[in-house]
């Protein structure tokens, strides 16, 4: 176990680090799950008889992930004043994922929507309306999947065009630990390691309302910068 967390620690810090192309204000974060996955594989081979006239990239038997995605969670949390993200809102978010499996990174293409609760005095899902939405691109990367958790970061817009930005996030994938029944996160959060639950022994144990139907959920969370 301390030789999983380490290397799930060590890329953490290195996938979060800012960079140039995200040096914009955080505007808000929020923690979403993943609620329904389908997935399909796909190959490609080449088409010619003669794979040795290809470039080597062309003559390697590509295999792809590709995922449909839905998303929501109740924890959106402005980081400054905005119009858009407001404390209390849901969030609901629509994702496709291409991956290659070769180099576990792929394009990430989707929708979000930011949502008021209309009823806040009952549990309901139909009492949610939708306030804003718009598109997100970006990149997958499930390269370190099995450590727990995988990098996503990209740009987003509302639909009106008065909002852009770009985005960064993990999702954490729910995992088990030899002898023992219960689930766990890598505690890893959008400010690094330990700061999801801080605990020393770099795991979070999943609370009862991280499952559906009994099944442990991804975790997402996400940074927007505008």
């Amino acid at each position: 176990m301390t030789r999983f967390m380490l290397g799930a620690t060590v890329a953490a810090v290195v996938g979060l680090a800012p960079t140039a192309s995200f040096a914009q204000a955080p505007l808000a974060s929020a923690v979403l799950y993943e609620v329904n996955e389908s997935l399909r594989f796909l190959k490609v081979t080449p088409k010619s008889r003669h794979p040795r006239s290809l470039p080597p990239a062309d003559a390697v038997e590509i295999s792809r992930r590709l995922a449909n995605a839905s998303l929501l969670g109740k924890e959106v949390h402005p980081l400054r004043e905005n119009d858009l993200f407001k404390e209390g809102a849901f969030m609901q978010a629509d994702a496709n994922s291409n991956v290659n499996l070769n180099t576990g990174h792929g394009p990430l293409t989707g929708k979000f929507f930011v949502l008021t609760d209309t009823d806040p005095t009952r549990e309901s899902l139909d009492t949610l309306l939708v306030t804003d939405s718009g598109p997100v691109k970006g990149d997958l990367d499930l390269s370190t999947a099995m450590q727990g958790y995988a990098a996503m970061s990209g740009r987003w817009g509302t639909r009106d065009k008065a909002h852009n930005g770009t985005f960064q996030g993990l999702f954490l994938i729910p995992f088990q630990i030899p002898n023992d029944t219960r689930y766990y996160y890598a505690d890893l959060g959008l400010d690094g390691p330990g700061t999801l639950c801080g605990s020393a022994a770099g795991v979070c144990p999943l609370d009862d309302d991280e499952f559906a139907l009994g099944i442990p959920l991804t975790k997402a969370l996400l940074l927007f910068s505008e």
